[in-house]
Protein backbone atom coordinates (compact mmCIF):
# COMPACT_ATOMS: atom_id res chain seq x y z
CA UNK A 1 0.00 0.00 0.00
CA UNK A 2 1.36 3.32 -0.87
CA UNK A 3 2.56 6.11 2.18
CA UNK A 4 -0.15 8.55 0.69
CA UNK A 5 -2.90 5.80 1.22
CA UNK A 6 -1.94 4.75 4.63
CA UNK A 7 -1.63 8.83 5.45
CA UNK A 8 -5.46 9.65 4.27
CA UNK A 9 -6.58 6.28 6.23
CA UNK A 10 -5.16 8.19 9.67
CA UNK A 11 -6.29 11.32 8.90
CA UNK A 12 -10.13 9.59 8.24
CA UNK A 13 -9.46 8.14 11.95
CA UNK A 14 -8.47 11.62 13.49
CA UNK A 15 -11.30 13.14 12.15
CA UNK A 16 -11.01 14.85 8.63
CA UNK A 17 -14.75 16.07 8.36
CA UNK A 18 -15.98 13.80 5.22
CA UNK A 19 -19.30 12.75 4.68
CA UNK A 20 -20.81 9.22 4.57
CA UNK A 21 -24.04 9.58 3.78
CA UNK A 22 -26.96 6.75 3.94
CA UNK A 23 -28.45 7.25 0.95
CA UNK A 24 -29.75 4.08 -0.73
CA UNK A 25 -28.77 1.91 2.49
CA UNK A 26 -31.75 0.44 4.45
CA UNK A 27 -31.66 1.29 8.04
CA UNK A 28 -32.05 -1.10 10.26
CA UNK A 29 -35.06 -0.40 13.22
CA UNK A 30 -34.93 -1.38 16.88
CA UNK A 31 -38.06 -3.56 17.78
CA UNK A 32 -39.33 -2.97 21.60
CA UNK A 33 -41.62 -5.64 22.02
CA UNK A 34 -44.49 -5.12 24.62
CA UNK A 35 -46.82 -7.10 26.27
CA UNK A 36 -49.51 -8.81 24.38
CA UNK A 37 -52.67 -7.57 24.32
CA UNK A 38 -55.28 -9.62 26.49
CA UNK A 39 -57.72 -9.92 23.76
CA UNK A 40 -56.19 -10.71 20.28
CA UNK A 41 -58.15 -7.83 18.06
CA UNK A 42 -58.33 -6.40 13.61
CA UNK A 43 -60.79 -4.15 12.47
CA UNK A 44 -60.40 -1.83 15.97
CA UNK A 45 -59.98 1.36 16.40
CA UNK A 46 -56.21 2.71 17.55
CA UNK A 47 -54.92 5.96 19.14
CA UNK A 48 -52.63 7.37 21.69
CA UNK A 49 -54.09 9.67 23.99
CA UNK A 50 -53.23 11.03 27.42
CA UNK A 51 -49.64 9.76 26.72
CA UNK A 52 -51.13 6.01 26.60
CA UNK A 53 -51.84 3.59 23.34
CA UNK A 54 -55.08 2.83 23.12
CA UNK A 55 -57.19 -0.14 21.27
CA UNK A 56 -60.87 0.14 21.16
CA UNK A 57 -63.52 -2.69 19.64
CA UNK A 58 -62.70 -5.06 16.23
CA UNK A 59 -63.28 -8.73 16.11
CA UNK A 60 -61.65 -11.42 17.68
CA UNK A 61 -60.60 -14.88 17.43
CA UNK A 62 -63.46 -16.75 15.57
CA UNK A 63 -64.49 -13.25 13.76
CA UNK A 64 -66.79 -12.14 16.80
CA UNK A 65 -66.92 -8.88 17.34
CA UNK A 66 -65.87 -7.78 21.09
CA UNK A 67 -67.10 -5.23 23.14
CA UNK A 68 -63.59 -4.75 25.07
CA UNK A 69 -61.11 -1.47 25.33
CA UNK A 70 -57.55 -1.54 26.65
CA UNK A 71 -55.20 1.28 27.13
CA UNK A 72 -51.09 0.55 28.36
CA UNK A 73 -49.61 2.16 30.72
CA UNK A 74 -46.93 0.86 34.07
CA UNK A 75 -45.41 -1.72 31.19
CA UNK A 76 -49.10 -3.78 30.88
CA UNK A 77 -52.44 -3.63 28.97
CA UNK A 78 -55.42 -3.00 31.44
CA UNK A 79 -58.36 -4.47 29.69
CA UNK A 80 -62.08 -2.33 30.08
CA UNK A 81 -65.64 -2.57 28.78
CA UNK A 82 -67.50 -0.77 26.10
CA UNK A 83 -71.31 -0.75 25.35
CA UNK A 84 -70.36 -1.29 21.36
CA UNK A 85 -67.86 -3.52 19.84
CA UNK A 86 -67.05 -1.31 17.03
CA UNK A 87 -66.18 -4.34 14.56
CA UNK A 88 -65.25 -2.36 11.52
CA UNK A 89 -66.39 0.73 13.37
CA UNK A 90 -65.27 4.38 12.84
CA UNK A 91 -62.69 6.00 15.27
CA UNK A 92 -61.97 9.65 15.88
CA UNK A 93 -59.17 11.59 18.37
CA UNK A 94 -61.54 14.94 19.35
CA UNK A 95 -59.13 16.00 21.85
CA UNK A 96 -55.53 15.05 23.70
CA UNK A 97 -57.93 12.38 26.23
CA UNK A 98 -60.92 11.76 23.78
CA UNK A 99 -61.80 9.39 21.21
CA UNK A 100 -65.53 9.09 19.80
CA UNK A 101 -66.13 5.79 18.37
CA UNK A 102 -69.63 4.62 16.37
CA UNK A 103 -70.49 2.22 14.42
CA UNK A 104 -69.58 -1.40 13.66
CA UNK A 105 -70.49 -4.83 11.98
CA UNK A 106 -73.91 -6.05 13.71
CA UNK A 107 -72.99 -9.43 13.90
CA UNK A 108 -70.17 -11.83 13.52
CA UNK A 109 -68.45 -12.64 10.30
CA UNK A 110 -68.27 -9.37 9.22
CA UNK A 111 -72.89 -8.97 9.26
CA UNK A 112 -74.82 -6.17 9.40
CA UNK A 113 -74.42 -2.68 10.55
CA UNK A 114 -74.75 -0.80 13.89
CA UNK A 115 -75.98 2.57 15.26
CA UNK A 116 -74.01 2.99 18.28
CA UNK A 117 -71.88 5.56 19.80
CA UNK A 118 -69.84 6.06 22.61
CA UNK A 119 -67.49 8.71 23.37
CA UNK A 120 -64.13 6.94 25.63
CA UNK A 121 -62.06 9.12 28.03
CA UNK A 122 -58.42 8.68 28.51
CA UNK A 123 -58.87 11.22 32.29
CA UNK A 124 -61.22 8.06 33.62
CA UNK A 125 -60.42 5.43 31.13
CA UNK A 126 -64.60 4.58 30.99
CA UNK A 127 -66.90 4.87 28.17
CA UNK A 128 -70.22 7.40 27.67
CA UNK A 129 -73.35 6.59 25.44
CA UNK A 130 -74.13 9.11 23.16
CA UNK A 131 -77.45 9.70 21.00
CA UNK A 132 -77.39 6.77 18.18
CA UNK A 133 -76.29 7.66 14.40
CA UNK A 134 -79.16 8.66 11.93
CA UNK A 135 -78.10 5.67 9.94
CA UNK A 136 -76.79 2.15 10.62
CA UNK A 137 -73.25 1.81 9.52
CA UNK A 138 -69.75 -0.37 8.84
CA UNK A 139 -66.96 0.63 7.09
CA UNK A 140 -67.84 3.88 7.35
CA UNK A 141 -64.99 7.11 8.03
CA UNK A 142 -65.26 9.70 10.32
CA UNK A 143 -63.23 12.91 10.22
CA UNK A 144 -63.01 16.25 12.94
CA UNK A 145 -63.71 19.50 11.06
CA UNK A 146 -62.32 22.99 12.24
CA UNK A 147 -65.58 23.73 14.14
CA UNK A 148 -65.22 20.52 16.29
CA UNK A 149 -67.89 18.84 14.71
CA UNK A 150 -67.39 15.26 13.04
CA UNK A 151 -67.79 14.64 9.26
CA UNK A 152 -68.80 10.31 8.53
CA UNK A 153 -69.48 9.25 5.40
CA UNK A 154 -68.90 5.32 3.82
CA UNK A 155 -71.04 2.04 4.42
CA UNK A 156 -70.62 -1.77 3.99
CA UNK A 157 -73.49 -3.66 1.72
CA UNK A 158 -75.38 -0.44 3.36
CA UNK A 159 -76.93 2.82 2.02
CA UNK A 160 -74.14 5.73 2.70
CA UNK A 161 -75.30 8.99 3.61
CA UNK A 162 -72.97 11.89 4.50
CA UNK A 163 -73.71 12.75 8.15
CA UNK A 164 -72.50 15.27 10.46
CA UNK A 165 -72.22 14.73 14.66
CA UNK A 166 -71.91 16.77 17.27
CA UNK A 167 -71.17 15.83 21.52
CA UNK A 168 -73.38 15.78 22.93
CA UNK A 169 -76.57 16.53 20.25
CA UNK A 170 -76.23 13.76 18.45
CA UNK A 171 -75.99 13.38 14.40
CA UNK A 172 -77.80 15.64 11.02
CA UNK A 173 -78.11 14.09 7.58
CA UNK A 174 -76.56 16.24 5.41
CA UNK A 175 -77.75 14.04 2.13
CA UNK A 176 -77.49 10.52 0.43
CA UNK A 177 -74.26 10.32 -0.68
CA UNK A 178 -73.93 10.90 -4.68
CA UNK A 179 -71.59 7.99 -4.90
CA UNK A 180 -72.26 4.91 -2.46
CA UNK A 181 -68.65 4.75 -1.17
CA UNK A 182 -67.16 2.32 1.45
CA UNK A 183 -64.25 3.72 4.00
CA UNK A 184 -63.59 6.90 1.99
CA UNK A 185 -61.33 9.62 2.72
CA UNK A 186 -62.67 12.60 4.41
CA UNK A 187 -60.52 15.62 3.82
CA UNK A 188 -61.63 19.01 4.87
CA UNK A 189 -60.72 21.68 2.02
CA UNK A 190 -61.63 25.18 3.46
CA UNK A 191 -62.71 25.86 7.17
CA UNK A 192 -66.34 25.51 5.80
CA UNK A 193 -65.64 22.53 3.05
CA UNK A 194 -64.50 19.22 2.93
CA UNK A 195 -64.22 16.57 0.15
CA UNK A 196 -64.95 12.71 0.30
CA UNK A 197 -63.97 10.25 -1.92
CA UNK A 198 -62.59 6.39 -1.93
CA UNK A 199 -61.68 4.22 -4.58
CA UNK A 200 -64.60 1.71 -3.25
CA UNK A 201 -68.12 0.89 -3.26
CA UNK A 202 -70.38 -0.18 -0.75
CA UNK A 203 -70.14 -3.56 -1.75
CA UNK A 204 -66.52 -3.53 -2.56
CA UNK A 205 -66.79 -2.97 -5.96
CA UNK A 206 -64.67 0.06 -7.80
CA UNK A 207 -65.95 3.51 -8.52
CA UNK A 208 -65.53 6.51 -10.96
CA UNK A 209 -62.66 8.88 -9.80
CA UNK A 210 -65.24 11.53 -7.89
CA UNK A 211 -65.23 13.36 -5.08
CA UNK A 212 -68.10 14.49 -3.37
CA UNK A 213 -68.05 18.02 -1.82
CA UNK A 214 -70.03 18.72 2.01
CA UNK A 215 -70.81 22.45 0.23
CA UNK A 216 -71.34 21.78 -3.67
CA UNK A 217 -71.78 19.84 -6.59
CA UNK A 218 -68.97 16.56 -6.93
CA UNK A 219 -66.28 16.67 -9.33
CA UNK A 220 -63.97 14.18 -11.14
CA UNK A 221 -60.23 13.73 -9.97
CA UNK A 222 -58.72 12.56 -13.35
CA UNK A 223 -55.81 11.82 -11.66
CA UNK A 224 -57.07 8.70 -9.89
CA UNK A 225 -57.99 7.49 -13.25
CA UNK A 226 -53.66 6.79 -13.62
CA UNK A 227 -53.69 5.91 -9.65
CA UNK A 228 -55.50 3.17 -7.73
CA UNK A 229 -55.26 1.09 -4.24
CA UNK A 230 -55.67 4.66 -2.17
CA UNK A 231 -57.65 3.24 0.61
CA UNK A 232 -57.87 4.47 4.32
CA UNK A 233 -57.50 1.00 5.37
CA UNK A 234 -60.23 0.39 8.62
CA UNK A 235 -59.91 2.23 11.51
CA UNK A 236 -57.33 4.38 10.46
CA UNK A 237 -57.21 8.45 11.57
CA UNK A 238 -57.96 11.24 8.67
CA UNK A 239 -55.36 13.17 10.79
CA UNK A 240 -52.45 10.86 10.18
CA UNK A 241 -52.28 12.23 6.23
CA UNK A 242 -52.82 15.70 6.99
CA UNK A 243 -49.65 17.54 6.19
CA UNK A 244 -51.44 21.53 6.33
CA UNK A 245 -51.59 24.32 9.17
CA UNK A 246 -55.54 24.76 9.82
CA UNK A 247 -54.75 27.58 11.91
CA UNK A 248 -53.78 29.24 8.89
CA UNK A 249 -56.10 28.03 6.35
CA UNK A 250 -53.78 25.66 5.45
CA UNK A 251 -55.28 22.64 4.28
CA UNK A 252 -52.86 19.64 3.04
CA UNK A 253 -52.88 16.14 2.84
CA UNK A 254 -51.08 13.28 1.45
CA UNK A 255 -52.13 9.91 0.23
CA UNK A 256 -50.37 6.74 -1.08
CA UNK A 257 -51.53 5.19 -4.49
CA UNK A 258 -50.09 2.92 -6.53
CA UNK A 259 -50.01 3.70 -10.25
CA UNK A 260 -52.09 1.73 -12.81
CA UNK A 261 -50.16 1.21 -15.89
CA UNK A 262 -46.88 -0.01 -13.71
CA UNK A 263 -47.39 -0.59 -9.93
CA UNK A 264 -45.43 1.75 -9.15
CA UNK A 265 -45.89 3.28 -5.59
CA UNK A 266 -45.95 7.01 -4.99
CA UNK A 267 -47.71 9.98 -3.04
CA UNK A 268 -50.31 11.79 -4.02
CA UNK A 269 -50.75 15.32 -2.49
CA UNK A 270 -53.87 17.18 -1.74
CA UNK A 271 -54.08 20.93 -1.58
CA UNK A 272 -57.59 22.22 -1.14
CA UNK A 273 -59.24 20.48 -3.70
CA UNK A 274 -56.30 20.08 -6.34
CA UNK A 275 -54.93 16.50 -6.80
CA UNK A 276 -50.94 15.57 -7.69
CA UNK A 277 -48.47 13.43 -7.38
CA UNK A 278 -45.29 14.20 -4.74
CA UNK A 279 -42.11 14.53 -6.42
CA UNK A 280 -39.48 12.31 -4.89
CA UNK A 281 -35.90 11.60 -5.26
CA UNK A 282 -35.91 8.29 -5.71
CA UNK A 283 -39.07 5.86 -6.32
CA UNK A 284 -40.57 4.36 -3.75
CA UNK A 285 -40.89 0.54 -4.26
CA UNK A 286 -43.34 -2.41 -3.70
CA UNK A 287 -39.44 -4.85 -3.41
CA UNK A 288 -37.54 -4.39 -1.02
CA UNK A 289 -33.56 -4.45 -1.12
CA UNK A 290 -33.46 -8.75 -0.98
CA UNK A 291 -35.90 -9.24 -3.85
CA UNK A 292 -38.63 -9.34 -1.13
CA UNK A 293 -42.23 -8.75 -2.59
CA UNK A 294 -43.95 -6.07 -0.33
CA UNK A 295 -47.77 -5.75 0.21
CA UNK A 296 -49.51 -3.19 -1.46
CA UNK A 297 -51.13 -2.17 1.22
CA UNK A 298 -49.20 0.94 2.15
CA UNK A 299 -50.35 2.58 5.37
CA UNK A 300 -49.41 6.50 5.85
CA UNK A 301 -48.21 8.31 8.97
CA UNK A 302 -47.75 12.19 8.43
CA UNK A 303 -45.38 13.33 10.82
CA UNK A 304 -45.92 17.15 10.25
CA UNK A 305 -43.03 18.45 13.25
CA UNK A 306 -40.77 16.87 11.22
CA UNK A 307 -42.33 17.53 7.79
CA UNK A 308 -42.12 13.97 7.04
CA UNK A 309 -44.46 11.16 5.63
CA UNK A 310 -43.61 7.38 7.37
CA UNK A 311 -44.57 4.79 4.70
CA UNK A 312 -45.19 1.41 6.25
CA UNK A 313 -45.20 -1.39 4.34
CA UNK A 314 -44.72 -5.58 5.49
CA UNK A 315 -43.91 -8.91 3.27
CA UNK A 316 -47.16 -11.87 3.42
CA UNK A 317 -45.53 -14.51 4.97
CA UNK A 318 -42.52 -12.46 6.73
CA UNK A 319 -41.91 -11.55 10.45
CA UNK A 320 -40.12 -8.22 8.19
CA UNK A 321 -41.08 -4.60 7.91
CA UNK A 322 -40.15 -2.12 5.34
CA UNK A 323 -40.61 1.81 6.53
CA UNK A 324 -39.87 4.23 4.30
CA UNK A 325 -39.51 7.64 4.98
CA UNK A 326 -40.22 11.08 2.81
CA UNK A 327 -39.28 14.10 3.57
CA UNK A 328 -42.25 16.24 1.35
CA UNK A 329 -40.78 19.58 3.49
CA UNK A 330 -38.71 19.69 0.75
CA UNK A 331 -41.64 18.91 -2.10
CA UNK A 332 -43.47 21.35 -0.84
CA UNK A 333 -41.02 23.79 -1.58
CA UNK A 334 -40.69 23.06 -5.21
CA UNK A 335 -38.24 20.33 -4.77
CA UNK A 336 -38.04 16.72 -4.29
CA UNK A 337 -38.86 15.11 -1.55
CA UNK A 338 -35.61 12.59 -0.04
CA UNK A 339 -36.80 8.90 0.85
CA UNK A 340 -34.84 6.81 3.20
CA UNK A 341 -35.47 3.33 3.74
CA UNK A 342 -35.90 1.59 7.20
CA UNK A 343 -36.20 -2.51 7.92
CA UNK A 344 -37.21 -3.93 10.74
CA UNK A 345 -36.62 -8.06 11.33
CA UNK A 346 -39.09 -9.13 14.40
CA UNK A 347 -38.31 -12.32 16.32
CA UNK A 348 -39.41 -15.46 15.41
CA UNK A 349 -42.57 -15.98 17.70
CA UNK A 350 -43.97 -12.48 17.06
CA UNK A 351 -46.14 -12.26 13.96
CA UNK A 352 -45.80 -9.38 11.33
CA UNK A 353 -48.96 -7.51 11.02
CA UNK A 354 -50.61 -7.82 7.48
CA UNK A 355 -53.68 -5.67 8.28
CA UNK A 356 -51.32 -2.97 9.66
CA UNK A 357 -53.34 -0.33 12.15
CA UNK A 358 -50.18 1.55 13.22
CA UNK A 359 -50.12 4.66 15.74
CA UNK A 360 -46.99 7.09 15.05
CA UNK A 361 -45.48 8.34 18.86
CA UNK A 362 -43.21 10.98 19.02
CA UNK A 363 -39.76 10.78 18.40
CA UNK A 364 -40.42 8.75 14.74
CA UNK A 365 -41.43 5.83 16.99
CA UNK A 366 -44.26 3.71 15.18
CA UNK A 367 -46.57 1.76 17.30
CA UNK A 368 -48.09 -1.82 16.34
CA UNK A 369 -51.26 -3.29 18.35
CA UNK A 370 -53.15 -6.56 17.09
CA UNK A 371 -54.25 -6.65 13.33
CA UNK A 372 -53.88 -10.16 11.18
CA UNK A 373 -50.89 -12.13 9.69
CA UNK A 374 -52.31 -12.91 6.76
CA UNK A 375 -56.24 -12.66 4.75
CA UNK A 376 -58.15 -14.64 7.32
CA UNK A 377 -60.13 -12.95 9.71
CA UNK A 378 -60.69 -15.68 12.26
CA UNK A 379 -57.25 -15.23 14.03
CA UNK A 380 -56.16 -11.80 14.43
CA UNK A 381 -53.10 -11.50 16.67
CA UNK A 382 -52.29 -9.85 20.09
CA UNK A 383 -48.99 -9.06 20.29
CA UNK A 384 -47.94 -5.30 20.06
CA UNK A 385 -44.53 -3.25 19.44
CA UNK A 386 -43.20 -0.34 18.77
CA UNK A 387 -40.69 0.07 15.87
CA UNK A 388 -37.85 3.10 16.97
CA UNK A 389 -36.57 4.74 13.90
CA UNK A 390 -35.70 8.02 15.31
CA UNK A 391 -31.69 7.98 15.87
CA UNK A 392 -29.93 6.55 18.57
CA UNK A 393 -28.77 9.31 21.16
CA UNK A 394 -25.25 10.28 20.69
CA UNK A 395 -22.62 8.17 23.30
CA UNK A 396 -20.36 10.22 25.71
CA UNK A 397 -16.83 10.74 25.18
CA UNK A 398 -14.19 9.21 26.43
CA UNK A 399 -11.70 11.02 29.01
CA UNK A 400 -9.48 12.73 26.69
CA UNK A 401 -6.32 10.24 28.02
CA UNK A 402 -8.64 7.44 27.21
CA UNK A 403 -9.08 8.35 23.41
CA UNK A 404 -5.54 9.94 23.39
CA UNK A 405 -4.35 5.91 23.82
CA UNK A 406 -7.12 4.19 22.03
CA UNK A 407 -6.25 6.14 19.61
CA UNK A 408 -2.65 5.54 19.30
CA UNK A 409 -3.32 1.52 19.30
CA UNK A 410 -5.93 1.74 16.65
CA UNK A 411 -3.55 4.02 14.35
CA UNK A 412 -0.92 1.45 14.99
CA UNK A 413 -3.15 -1.62 14.45
CA UNK A 414 -4.04 0.19 10.92
CA UNK A 415 -0.18 0.24 10.13
CA UNK A 416 0.15 -3.11 10.85
CA UNK A 417 -2.97 -4.31 8.51
CA UNK A 418 -1.75 -1.58 5.89
CA UNK A 419 1.47 -3.25 5.45
CA UNK A 420 0.63 -7.08 5.65
CA UNK A 421 -2.01 -5.60 2.75
CA UNK A 422 0.90 -4.14 0.39
CA UNK A 423 2.94 -7.38 1.02
CA UNK A 424 0.03 -9.67 -0.65
CA UNK A 425 -1.02 -6.91 -3.02
CA UNK A 426 0.64 -8.74 -5.97
CA UNK A 427 -1.33 -11.66 -5.00
CA UNK A 428 -4.57 -10.38 -5.36
CA UNK A 429 -7.01 -11.45 -8.25
CA UNK A 430 -6.94 -8.65 -11.15
CA UNK A 431 -10.24 -7.14 -12.01
CA UNK A 432 -10.46 -9.21 -15.41
CA UNK A 433 -9.83 -12.55 -13.12
CA UNK A 434 -12.97 -11.34 -11.06
CA UNK A 435 -14.92 -10.53 -13.99
CA UNK A 436 -13.91 -14.21 -15.69
CA UNK A 437 -15.14 -15.89 -12.56
CA UNK A 438 -18.28 -14.19 -11.93
CA UNK A 439 -19.36 -14.97 -15.97
CA UNK A 440 -18.51 -18.75 -15.38
CA UNK A 441 -20.82 -18.37 -12.29
CA UNK A 442 -23.58 -16.55 -14.44
CA UNK A 443 -23.54 -19.12 -17.55
CA UNK A 444 -23.79 -22.14 -14.57
CA UNK A 445 -26.93 -20.00 -13.09
CA UNK A 446 -28.08 -19.62 -16.58
CA UNK A 447 -27.87 -23.15 -17.57
CA UNK A 448 -29.74 -24.43 -14.16
CA UNK A 449 -32.60 -21.84 -14.80
CA UNK A 450 -33.17 -23.06 -18.15
CA UNK A 451 -32.31 -26.49 -17.96
CA UNK A 452 -33.54 -27.34 -14.38
CA UNK A 453 -36.64 -24.49 -14.88
CA UNK A 454 -35.85 -23.64 -11.53
CA UNK A 455 -38.27 -20.42 -11.82
CA UNK A 456 -40.97 -22.87 -11.88
CA UNK A 457 -41.15 -23.07 -8.37
CA UNK A 458 -43.20 -20.12 -6.61
CA UNK A 459 -41.05 -20.14 -3.40
CA UNK A 460 -37.65 -19.97 -5.50
CA UNK A 461 -35.11 -18.61 -2.79
CA UNK A 462 -31.31 -17.23 -3.46
CA UNK A 463 -30.65 -20.01 -1.00
CA UNK A 464 -32.00 -22.86 -3.41
CA UNK A 465 -29.96 -21.47 -5.95
CA UNK A 466 -27.00 -21.26 -3.77
CA UNK A 467 -27.19 -25.16 -2.84
CA UNK A 468 -28.11 -26.37 -6.27
CA UNK A 469 -24.30 -24.60 -7.18
CA UNK A 470 -22.80 -25.56 -4.23
CA UNK A 471 -21.70 -21.98 -2.88
CA UNK A 472 -22.77 -19.49 -0.47
CA UNK A 473 -25.45 -17.23 -0.96
CA UNK A 474 -23.57 -14.22 -0.77
CA UNK A 475 -21.41 -15.00 -3.78
CA UNK A 476 -24.57 -15.78 -6.28
CA UNK A 477 -26.50 -13.00 -4.88
CA UNK A 478 -23.12 -10.69 -6.08
CA UNK A 479 -22.90 -12.39 -8.94
CA UNK A 480 -26.18 -11.93 -9.83
CA UNK A 481 -26.37 -8.47 -8.58
CA UNK A 482 -23.32 -7.45 -10.82
CA UNK A 483 -23.76 -9.33 -14.03
CA UNK A 484 -26.81 -8.97 -14.44
CA UNK A 485 -27.96 -5.41 -12.59
CA UNK A 486 -30.95 -6.10 -10.82
CA UNK A 487 -32.23 -8.15 -7.79
CA UNK A 488 -32.76 -11.82 -7.57
CA UNK A 489 -36.49 -11.35 -7.85
CA UNK A 490 -36.08 -9.59 -10.64
CA UNK A 491 -34.45 -11.78 -12.34
CA UNK A 492 -36.07 -14.82 -11.78
CA UNK A 493 -39.18 -13.07 -12.43
CA UNK A 494 -38.01 -12.42 -15.92
CA UNK A 495 -37.40 -15.91 -16.82
CA UNK A 496 -40.80 -16.29 -15.83
CA UNK A 497 -42.41 -13.33 -17.96
CA UNK A 498 -40.11 -14.66 -20.84
CA UNK A 499 -41.52 -18.29 -20.32
CA UNK A 500 -45.08 -17.37 -20.67
CA UNK A 501 -44.19 -15.01 -23.66
CA UNK A 502 -42.84 -17.77 -25.51
CA UNK A 503 -45.72 -20.11 -24.34
CA UNK A 504 -48.02 -17.28 -25.96
CA UNK A 505 -46.52 -17.03 -28.99
CA UNK A 506 -46.65 -20.79 -29.44
CA UNK A 507 -50.77 -21.11 -28.09
CA UNK A 508 -52.32 -17.33 -28.43
CA UNK A 509 -55.48 -18.99 -27.13
CA UNK A 510 -53.59 -20.05 -24.20
CA UNK A 511 -55.55 -18.98 -21.04
CA UNK A 512 -53.04 -16.52 -19.57
CA UNK A 513 -53.16 -16.73 -15.86
CA UNK A 514 -52.64 -20.42 -16.02
CA UNK A 515 -49.61 -19.80 -17.58
CA UNK A 516 -48.55 -17.36 -15.18
CA UNK A 517 -49.19 -19.99 -12.45
CA UNK A 518 -47.01 -22.24 -14.61
CA UNK A 519 -44.36 -19.99 -15.03
CA UNK A 520 -44.20 -19.96 -11.27
CA UNK A 521 -46.21 -16.22 -10.10
CA UNK A 522 -47.44 -16.32 -6.57
CA UNK A 523 -50.20 -14.26 -8.16
CA UNK A 524 -52.10 -13.44 -11.06
CA UNK A 525 -51.68 -9.56 -9.80
CA UNK A 526 -47.69 -10.09 -8.98
CA UNK A 527 -47.59 -11.72 -12.61
CA UNK A 528 -49.21 -8.60 -14.30
CA UNK A 529 -47.37 -5.97 -12.56
CA UNK A 530 -44.02 -7.28 -13.57
CA UNK A 531 -45.11 -8.14 -16.76
CA UNK A 532 -46.32 -4.78 -17.33
CA UNK A 533 -43.13 -2.92 -15.58
CA UNK A 534 -41.13 -5.46 -17.79
CA UNK A 535 -42.64 -5.13 -21.53
CA UNK A 536 -44.53 -1.82 -20.86
CA UNK A 537 -47.71 -3.22 -22.38
CA UNK A 538 -50.16 -5.66 -20.04
CA UNK A 539 -50.27 -9.29 -21.35
CA UNK A 540 -53.25 -8.84 -23.86
CA UNK A 541 -51.69 -5.69 -25.54
CA UNK A 542 -48.29 -7.17 -26.02
CA UNK A 543 -49.58 -10.93 -27.34
CA UNK A 544 -51.64 -8.49 -29.85
CA UNK A 545 -48.75 -6.44 -31.30
CA UNK A 546 -46.59 -10.05 -31.26
CA UNK A 547 -49.96 -10.72 -34.24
Amino acid sequence: MKRPVLLILLLLFCGIPGQAGNEGKCIQMTVERLPDLNVPRNAHTAAFVNGELTVIGGHTTGFIPTNTAEYYRDGEWHLIDSYFPHDYGFGVVLSPEEILVGGGCAEAFGEGQTMGVELYSALTHSFTPLPILDQRRARSTAARLTDGTVLIGGNWYCADYTSTYSVPEGPATVRRSALQRVSPFIFQTSPDNAIIFSGAGTQDEKLEPMAERLQGEPFEVPLLREWENWNTGDGMQMSQFFIGDETVGGYAWLIPAIRKADGQPGLIKVVGEEFSVLETERPLSLEGPEGEELTNHLVLLADKENSCAWIVQSILGMNRIYVTRVDYGKALRGGKAPVTLYRADLPEDLPGPYAMNPVLLPGGRIAFMGGRPGLDEYYPIASAFILHTEPLPEKSRLPWLLGLLCGILFASALVLIALRLSRKSARIEPESARETVFTDMMTRIQTLMEEKELFKRPDLKVEDLAAELGTNVAYVRGCISGTYGGSFKSFVNEYRIRYVQRLLKENPNAKITALAEDAGFSSNATFYRNFTAFTGLSPAAWLKQQQ
